[in-house]
């Protein structure tokens, strides 16, 4: 047991190859562990000659450095042309990786259906259709993004289009040139790949032109290679085999690229806009004989977002008097919205144009009305469907209504996160508005109240696309990377409760010299849906949050957090440090000065109500490590065995925290509801070493002073803290006594550089630092290491390798970064060969288990959440499944085809049968139940056979389950 560490602490001139006194009751054990490890060593040649790796290791231990990318081991296998592919390295071991689920929302319009009652939101990797009325996933379509195995960013999805000609497809496009055509009611795989000829897109739309008296779905690309000119090209699929195309139009310039562009439905008129101005041409012809007359022109600002509308003479505004070309019978309408926060109408566009060409043209410029209210980029802009309306969005968390005549607005503030995308309904009574916190809404026009609302996991990710609002230099910074590890932890008690944190949107969280993440977001991976938010620190209003030099307000991290064993209590640490942009100009001395003096480090402790989950929270200590300045906090651990926490500083010093009773003048102190109310304090401080702070450490000429680190966790009883901390190559972990503060003794050459992690899976002890070791602390031996693959420190954080352990089916796993994928490896601590390799697409940000449950949890910087599990345990965390795959996906689709002519029949019926009185009928509506598996084995393992309940007993107890629970009766 790792907690039986009373044999007298070793000293540093100790041999460290001589063996403690063994137990009687080790002796069987250890037996068998020897005679392993005699059977292995004489299948390996043996070496005169150690690495200086090996040397390192401890005593007489058994040394096995393997290589995690070795291509002889049996079980290794990577990620392959399409995620949905994903097949398990160690399945013939019972483990598995599952496919992703859930991923960051693209900045793509969101696509209504023809009938507007199915919502296709477009993910980086997926495609996910939501029932508009219940906001339900029915179907996830994986995209096939990735083509290799090699570790390189993947290609980025463009945008998403409705086929005008089969409402029951969608065109999906690609960065590099591939256009796909699924069909979205059935998910099944693409039904026709497009590659353009230049094998480059930067945005496409999807018009309906009529061929051979047919109409067919006809491809405008935009396309630019380098040192080529931008070309909008035409494509359509002719037969299985043809693939027709025709250059529409080519930029005056090669530095011209266009990347936005839009056309009409019937594809007469096309828009593309491009670093300095705009493109507008019409499209005549029969047939693929298209030809495009296309006028170019300058705009005062770079254009972000556009729209267009076309009506009829009638209809439109009235043409100038004085007017040289006959006008067409239709008027082009365009509205754009800019870099710097201006939106520009152009009204009858085609007929000012046409009227400015030839050799004295009447105006210098096209003339427009300018509408200006966003500080920062227009990030979408939409005509209402009657034009009397604009609708728009940016980074001020407001949605705009604009009446076009008066230019008045009105305005819907304080939405969760910034407005990346707008989309009318076909019918024009719902907006889908898509926000930067990973979220979406269908909000009715005639009350402003949301009717669908689907949100994800909202951590940050990675940007697949330029930010809009990048596209104009300003002050401050925008992170295109994940910076740093996201907390992130499951419910001890219930493992389909992920907490995560997050920010107030992905614009919040990437500004700025550090990686905000100030609220807690509960996610129930039972229904894949956000429960709750709460913040943990200060978070900024949506309408203040930049100062008056431009620079984003930087809000606190949450470093980390845990949650004690019976899941009522839960430790957080924030950290905030002063933006780099306000201490830019100062003196290298007042910089220091200025970061000790306003850095603010915070442990809170929250109790955790188990009614609905939130926080309250209890107390709150002010640098919790502080010598002459506050210090890290390096590690937080809470104890499996009772509710208190650790926390380890680099003052050098492991605090032990736990609550007590409030009283006041003798009296038990009492909040409104009659619970008694606790407050937390330290209760125990021991030193690590000589316990030096890191503010006397010396720094040597020309070099900051030695970075330390360091990671902890309690054994399994709660009676020994294992705390590994140093500086790089210290390789120390001590063990204290808990109760006493005594340290018992000192492990040696343990890690290797910076230590990552360090859990306790008794009776090892597994540290993650540049290598993986293994330590049965009872046999006092190593049991195995794991030499990593070298990687380049400054596109490879080391932050990013995660270490994990399961105490259920007694395995651990690891993360091993790379530039822009992850390893995941699941290993037992008695064995070396790993039972499940697997190589993910992106980096992962955050590894979790639950002490309630078998198996990991994966969060990548793509939002997207991957379960590690074991194949044979029925009660391992599972992630939810789409309607699809419960077959409840059919059900929904022909309500919702169908639900008002039955509503229409039912209703005649009942006139008809109750002679047209009215009567009172119940709203009850029967839903399919679902009961998670994890429920059921709950409740079937929780005993052996012979100690299991009554049948009837169980019967009640399943039935209770598949049931809810009666409306509470009102009192007549």
């Amino acid at each position: 047991m790792v907690g039986k560490t009373d044999q007298k602490p070793r000293a540093a001139d100790v041999d460290p190859n001589k063996k403690r006194k063994r137990d009687a009751s080790d002796k069987q054990r250890n037996s068998d562990i020897k005679r392993n490890r005699k059977d292995e060593k004489q299948s390996t040649p043996k070496s005169d000659k150690r690495t200086s790796d090996a040397n390192k290791l401890k005593g007489n231990a058994l040394k096995v450095l393997s290589e995690l990318q070795n291509g002889d081991t049996a079980n290794i296998t990577t990620k392959t042309k399409d995620q949905s592919e994903l097949q398990s390295a160690g399945e013939s071991n019972g483990w598995k990786i599952s496919s992703p689920l859930g991923g960051r929302i693209a900045d793509i319009d969101p696509v209504f259906s023809s009938d507007a009652k199915h919502l296709i939101l477009t993910y980086h990797t997926s495609l996910q259709v939501y029932s508009v009325a219940d906001s339900l996933l029915v179907r996830r379509i994986p995209l096939p993004i990735a083509k290799d195995n090699k570790d390189s960013p993947t290609a980025s999805v463009l945008t998403t289009h409705l086929s005008p000609v089969e409402p029951d497809f969608v065109w999906v496009g690609c960065s590099d040139g591939r256009i796909w055509k699924f069909n979205w009611r059935q998910g099944i795989k693409p039904e026709d790949t497009l590659m353009t000829k230049s094998q480059t897109a930067l945005d496409f739309c999807v018009t309906a032109i009529k061929v051979n008296e047919d109409l067919h779905d006809v491809v405008f690309v935009s396309e630019k290679k380098q040192n080529d000119e931008g070309t909008i090209v035409a494509y359509c699929r002719m037969g299985a085999s043809h693939l027709a195309s025709q250059i529409l139009f080519k930029t005056v310039r090669p530095d011209q690229a266009i990347h936005v562009l839009r056309a009409t439905a019937d594809g007469r008129y096309v828009v593309g806009a491009h670093s300095e101005g705009l493109v507008v041409g019409t499209i005549a012809g029969q047939d693929l004989e298209l030809e495009g007359d296309f006028f170019n022109f300058d705009t005062s600002d770079i254009v972000c977002t556009l729209d267009l509308r076309v009506t009829s003479r009638q209809q439109g505004l009235s043409t100038p008097k004085k007017q040289t070309v006959k006008p067409s019978s239709e008027v082009l309408d365009v509205i754009i919205g800019c870099g710097r926060g201006a939106m520009f109408l152009y009204n009858d566009i085609l007929t000012k144009l046409q009227s400015m060409r030839g050799p004295k043209p009447k105006q210098k410029e096209v003339q427009a009305r300018k509408f200006h209210w966003h500080r920062r980029a227009v990030r979408s802009v939409k005509w209402s469907r009657d034009g009397h309306y604009l609708v728009s969005g940016g980074s001020e968390n407001t949605l705009v209504l604009w009446q076009v005549d008066t230019a008045i607005t009105t305005y819907l503030p304080h939405l969760p996160g910034a407005i990346e995308n707008i989309v009318v309904s076909p019918s024009g009574a719902q907006y889908a508005i898509h926000l930067d916190d990973n979220s979406a809404m269908v909000i009715s026009t005639s009350e402003m109240k949301p009717v669908t609302y689907v949100s994800g996991i909202q951590s940050a990710a990675r940007y697949f696309a330029q930010p809009k609002d990048t596209l104009v230099k300003r002050v401050g910074e925008v992170s295109k990377e994940v910076r740093h590890p996201i907390p992130a932890a499951l419910s001890p008690l219930d493992a389909t409760k992920l907490h995560v944190c997050v920010g107030t949107g992905q614009q919040a969280m990437m500004s700025g010299s550090q990686q905000s993440a100030p609220i807690l977001q509960s996610f129930d991976l039972d229904s894949f849906t956000s429960v709750s938010k709460q913040a943990l620190a200060r978070t900024q209003p949506t309408d203040v949050n930049i100062t008056a030099q431009g620079n984003p307000i930087s809000e606190p991290a949450i470093t980390h957090i845990a949650f004690s064993s019976d899941a009522r209590w839960l430790a957080t640490v924030d950290d905030w440090s002063p933006p780099t942009g306000d201490i830019d100009n100062m003196s290298p001395d007042a910089k220091e000065h200025l970061l000790q003096e306003r850095r603010e480090i915070y442990l809170k402790f929250w109790s955790v109500f188990a009614e609905d989950e939130s926080l309250a929270l209890t107390s709150r200590i002010n640098s919790p490590h502080s010598t002459s300045r506050p210090e890290t906090v390096l590690a937080l651990a809470a104890d499996p065995a009772a509710p208190r926490f650790a926390t380890l500083g680099d003052d050098g010093l492991v605090r032990i925290w736990h609550f007590k009773t409030r009283q006041t003048d003798g009296l038990t102190s009492k909040d409104t509801k009659g619970q008694s109310l606790q407050s937390w304090s330290c209760g125990l401080t021991v030193g690590m070493g000589s316990h030096v702070g890191a503010d006397v450490i010396p720094a040597s000429e020309g070099h900051k002073a030695a970075k330390r680190s360091g990671s902890m966790s309690f054994s399994e009883d709660g009676s020994s803290l294992f705390v590994a901390f140093g500086s790089q190559d210290d390789g120390t972990v001590y063990i204290v006594d808990t109760h006493t503060g005594e340290t018992r003794t000192m492990l040696e050459n343990m890690w290797k550089g910076e230590v990552r992690s360090l859990q306790v899976l008794s009776p090892y002890i597994v540290t993650l630092s540049n290598d993986l070791r293994v330590y049965d602390v009872v046999a006092d031996e190593l049991q195995y290491g794991v030499k990593l693959p070298k990687r380049d420190a400054s596109s490879v954080p080391a932050a990013f390798a995660h270490l994990q352990v399961d105490k259920k089916s007694r395995t651990f796993a690891m993360v091993v970064p790379y530039t822009h994928s992850s390893q995941i490896a699941v290993f037992k601590p008695e064995d070396p060969q790993p039972l499940c390799i697997e190589t993910v697409p992106h980096r992962i940000t955050s590894l979790v288990s639950s002490a309630s449950s078998s198996g990991f949890v994966a969060l990548d910087d793509a939002a997207q959440l991957w379960s590690v599990t074991e194949v044979s345990d029925q009660s391992a965390i599972s992630l939810s499944k789409p309607l699809e795959d419960l077959r409840l996906d059919t059900t929904i689709a022909d309500d919702a085809i169908n639900g008002d002519a039955d509503e229409d029949d039912q209703a005649s019926e009942i006139d008809f049968a109750t002679g047209g009185d009215n009567m009172e009928l119940d709203d009850d509506e029967t839903h399919t139940a679902i009961v998670s598996r994890q429920k059921l084995a709950e409740l079937f393992d929780a005993a052996p056979a012979f100690a299991m309940p009554s049948i009837e007993d169980m019967f009640y107890k399943v039935t209770g389950l598949l049931t809810t629970k009666p409306l509470a009766s009102t009192a007549a």
